[in-house]
């Protein structure tokens, strides 16, 4: 198949599209509507839009090497991966293939009260009582079909045809231009006048409803870009062709505005049978109508024939790019073995645009293919945004673009859909982002690709930089939780991340680390999504742990907490010691079984040097387990045992201070000074609750928290005490946390 170049492959496609049934159809009716001098703000404005995303495009096309397939969805692929690219794809090809409909609608507009004066054609509408609409649609659906057997033949075929098109309709363009030289008439008198119409003349349309009536025809760049798989070399075509089409029609819509601004006033205001066009403004004049008529036929006819073109393609690289499911692949083959057009999705394109012709009024359907197309242009433009402000190293393009181009890009094209219709707007974001969804979830196995990791560190630098000058106090105090399990005790690490999860996840960051001995290959190493893998000796477990809390890290964000396993490979005594030397609170999982039906987190509080910290960590986790259970959340207790000679009520009381002051929901349960040891009164109250959190076992030594002192021997004891108890965390605070802050 022959490549094509930037003339033939991208301006002249957009170009027709661009100058289509608007030019000849709808603007006499809003220079007529609104005046001259706002028709051409309104034509100022929606080029800055496509002009753009026209930069988007070359920022995007300059910066691959291979574009491919798919136009707009190939670039949008690029920048922001298979699944939001994907669905962006799918969108457009519905878009591309419906539009062709209201194209071949266009063209039967202006040609069905031709064809109905025809004497034999007359005699048939007569005999079987054909309505005007069913004659249209019967014009459109003749149009549509000689646009599908020229698509059938070959992109080689319908390329040539475009250019002849082409001629005829810079012919038509021209004609326009220098009518005013020609002196036409309309009802006995000159078509033009002297003085321009500054002001409108038809009540009701404002200067926004005109705008979001010209705007779709602006929109037509993507019938050139959609060609970038049959371009010789589309990173600089694309670019190229679709700024010179820009800026081509630019001038003839500002012009054409301008000569139709001179037009006599009767003639640009609507009556009953009249409607402003150049089709009834030149009635009377048999050279120029024959002109305009045969370029409104082409333009509007190769318009349909360009996006004949583009869908198919689009749909072709869908497949290819394995974004739709196994049964659609027979879109991306051709009817001949090792045929490389697109012929399958041909037909399939066909059979879309169809039905859009046969629906009666398409002004509903038409609204949405154009939001559609503003969706897809919006995407294009925050996708060159998102590449420029990532500062991903691999954004080279060539082109000079700038992030607030492609930001004003997206802005305006969301405008222009709230414009339209916000509600419909909603309605096809809300769609579009329903596929990226499916195609994220079952084709792409929940991994984002593109300029998203890029876009996310940027963000996180820069916030990681201004964290290193704020202070962390209790009131703005999140749990940056490091948890260390053993690569050879693969349930007991599952159940550290889950419960670190829980602690992190709320409001905080979970980093998962596993310890790999030596005796273990890792090779055989399940290495969890986010967690990493520490080779270390026997004898170097503490001191890995020490290492990595202590690591300096962006803007000082590091581990304030840290959960380890009760492992004999740890100098738990010694690495807790270090550990709270260094202001980390230190949190000793030891798992247990939970009843059936336990929801209930109950806290052991001796004082505020561990128990506030406690008090917290039950709230963080009782939050989690309400989003674990949807919307059932996990109860909390708060027990006391009081000592001798201590009075209950004081104690009531200032239970209930701390719960009610902190804002924690939760019951207090006081227990009677005894001589039962502990470990019992702990399994007597809580033998059926859900998580255990009490202090760890140690000595005092001053009154701050950080003076512990730590016998392993007692140490392990204490501990052990426990078998057979529900799941408990050992918590020790490096600090005094203040609840009330």
């Amino acid at each position: 198949m022959k490549k094509l170049g930037t003339f033939a492959g991208v301006f002249v496609p957009s170009f027709e599209a661009i100058l289509g049934a608007v030019l000849f159809l709808i603007l006499p009716l809003l220079v007529g509507a609104v005046g001259l001098v706002n028709v051409v703000i309104i034509v100022v404005l929606a080029n800055t839009a496509t002009l753009a995303t026209a930069f988007s495009i070359a920022d995007s096309s300059s910066n691959v090497k291979k574009v491919g397939a798919g136009g707009m969805y190939a670039l949008s692929r690029h920048s922001l991966g298979m699944a939001f690219g994907g669905s962006i794809g799918i969108q457009l090809f519905i878009a591309q293939a419906a539009s062709i409909g209201f194209y071949a609608v266009g063209f039967a507009e202006p040609l069905q009260q031709f064809v109905a004066q025809i004497p034999a054609v007359t005699r048939l509408i007569e005999a079987y009582s054909i309505p005007v609409l069913v004659q249209k649609q019967l014009i459109a659906t003749a149009i549509g079909t000689i646009a599908l057997v020229a698509a059938l033949v070959g992109a080689d075929f319908a390329s040539k045809l475009q250019t002849v098109i082409f001629v005829i309709l810079v012919a038509a363009v021209a004609l326009v231009l220098l009518s005013p030289l020609f002196q036409p008439i309309n009802a006995g008198e000159p078509v033009f006048t002297s003085t321009p119409l500054a002001r409108g003349l038809i009540p009701g349309i404002g200067f926004w409803a005109a705008f979001a009536t010209f705007f779709p025809a602006v929109t037509g760049i993507d019938a050139g870009v959609g060609m970038s798989g049959n371009l010789k070399t589309p990173g600089k075509s694309l670019a190229r062709g679709t700024f010179i089409a820009i800026a081509v029609t630019f001038v003839v819509y500002v012009a054409t505005t301008v000569v139709f601004g001179y037009i006599r006033h009767d003639l640009l205001t609507p009556a009953p049978g009249y409607t402003p066009s150049t089709i009834n403004i030149f009635m009377e004049e048999p050279v120029i109508m024959t002109v305009l008529l045969t370029g409104i036929l082409f333009a509007t006819g190769s318009s349909a024939l360009s996006y004949f073109l583009t869908a198919p393609r689009t749909a072709q690289a869908l497949v290819r790019d394995r974004v739709l499911p196994r049964m659609f692949r027979f879109l991306a083959l051709d009817f001949v073995r090792g045929g490389r057009e697109p012929r399958f999705a041909t037909v399939v394109t066909f059979l879309i645009f169809l039905p859009v012709i046969w629906a009666g009024d398409i002004a509903l359907a038409s609204l949405i293919v154009g939001i559609c197309f503003l969706v897809v242009y919006a995407w294009m433009n925050l996708a060159a945004f998102f590449e420029r402000i990532s500062g991903n190293p691999s954004f080279r393009p060539t082109s000079k673009g700038h992030w607030l181009i492609s930001l004003y890009g997206f802005v305006i094209c969301i405008l222009v859909i709230v414009l339209f219709d916000y509600r419909i707007g909603f309605g096809v974001m809300t769609a579009q982002l329903i596929l990226f969804y499916l195609l994220l979830k079952y084709r792409a196995g929940n991994m984002l690709e593109g300029v998203w990791w890029g876009l996310l560190f940027t963000v996180l630098g820069w916030g990681m930089k201004r964290l290193g000058s704020i202070v962390q106090g209790t009131k703005n105090w999140r749990p940056i939780v490091g948890v260390f399990g053993f690569a050879d005790s693969e349930e007991e690490t599952h159940r550290l991340r889950t419960m670190a999860a829980r602690i992190g996840e709320y409001r905080g960051y979970v980093a998962v680390n596993i310890m790999c001995p030596k005796k273990v290959d890792p090779e055989t190493v399940t290495v969890p999504t986010g967690a990493r893998l520490i080779r270390s000796s026997e004898d170097r477990f503490g001191t890995s742990i020490r290492s990595i809390t202590q690591a300096a890290t962006p803007g000082g964000f590091k581990f304030n907490t840290v959960i380890v396993p009760l492992d004999s490979r740890l100098n738990l005594t010694d690495l807790i010691e270090d550990l709270i030397g260094d202001h980390v609170n230190v949190i000793l999982a030891r798992h247990g079984k939970v009843e059936a039906g336990a929801e209930r987190i109950d806290v052991y509080w001796k004082g505020k040097e561990n128990g506030n910290l406690m008090a917290l960590l039950a709230y963080i986790i009782s939050q989690s387990w309400r989003n674990e259970k949807k919307g059932i959340a996990a109860t909390i207790r708060i027990i006391r045992k009081l000592q001798d000679n201590e009075d209950r009520d004081e104690a009531q009381a200032e239970m209930e201070e701390l719960i009610n002051g902190a804002r924690l929901e939760g019951d207090v349960l006081l227990l009677e000074p005894g001589d039962e040891p502990f470990p019992e009164t702990v399994s007597r109250n809580s033998g059926d609750a859900a998580l255990i959190l009490m202090g760890m076992p140690g000595k005092p030594m001053g009154p701050l928290a950080q003076m512990f002192e730590l016998d392993e021997l007692f140490f392990t004891k204490q501990i052990q005490q426990y078998e057979g108890m529900p799941p408990m965390l050992f918590v020790k605070a490096s600090g005094v946390f203040d609840l009330f802050a």
